[in-house]
């Protein structure tokens, strides 16, 4: 890893308080890779080697199971996620840049439980499994900061699985909308969208064909989208479709 690369890396708040000691250390012993979209930074089922740090682009954590044998018996038969016969899919998660994709497996030394997949092409800094091991084990202002780090990520899956419990696949789409809106409580909104519409159904929990049913039943609400943009007439209408209660 280059200099430049790690004081990038010591900016991210996981790194931000190491003393000069260990950053040499990293510096030593990790490195940076270019990964083009699409690429696969590990598999399901994988050892744990490295921490990846998203430097700059987008990566997913992508979740896959074997359809049932009656689902394989039937060429025609569809998922959820409208995939056709054989493997099942879902993306989990979406990181970006000064993230850290899954360091729970790390910390256990458990294979990862999920694919990372690169959405948009990125700069991923690698860090041997053992060092942050080690720093976890003699580092306490390290370890204070993964316990931050993963006490915040497990709030935000426990408020997905909330969704994905009491929210309509509209509503969760809506609420989605409303995390782009950088926390406004009312008025108008355009809204660049990071995703595209099949990697967005997938996030969601459904098809594109449902996405599309979707974004037709907020249009009546004042929400309209095209292509990579939406725009939302009345922000605080769209909250209270939703159910909106502000916890994040």
């Amino acid at each position: 890893m280059n200099h430049a690369d790690l004081m990038a890396l010591a900016k991210i708040p996981l790194f931000a308080d190491l003393p000069i000691a260990k950053l040499d250390e990293l510096e030593e012993k990790s490195f940076v890779q270019q990964q083009p979209s699409e690429a696969v930074l590990f598999e399901q089922g994988d050892s744990a080697r490295f921490l990846c740090v998203i430097l700059s682009g987008r990566v997913a954590l992508v979740g896959s199971s074997k359809a049932p044998a009656e689902d394989l018996q039937e060429e025609h038969t569809k998922d959820e996620a409208g995939c056709a016969g054989h493997d099942r899919e879902a993306i989990i998660e979406i990181f970006g840049p000064n993230e850290v994709v899954t360091i729970a497996a790390i910390v256990l030394n458990l294979p990862y439980l999920m694919s990372a997949r690169v959405l948009e092409a990125a700069r991923i800094a690698l860090i041997p499994a053992d060092i942050i091991r080690d720093l976890l084990q003699d580092d306490a202002s390290f370890a204070r900061a993964t316990t931050v780090m993963l006490a915040k990520h497990w709030r935000l899956l426990s408020r997905q699985l909330k969704d994905q419990k009491l929210r309509s696949g509209t509503q969760r789409l809506g609420t989605y909308l409303l995390t782009l809106t950088e926390g406004r409580m009312s008025g108008p909104a355009d809204i660049a969208l990071p995703l595209d519409r099949r990697t967005m159904a997938s996030w969601l929990g459904m098809s594109v064909e449902n996405l599309s049913r979707s974004l037709a039943q907020l249009k009546p609400i004042g929400v309209t989208a095209n292509g990579r943009a939406a725009h939302i007439n009345d922000i605080a209408q769209v909250r209270a479709f939703c159910l909106e209660d502000g916890l994040r």
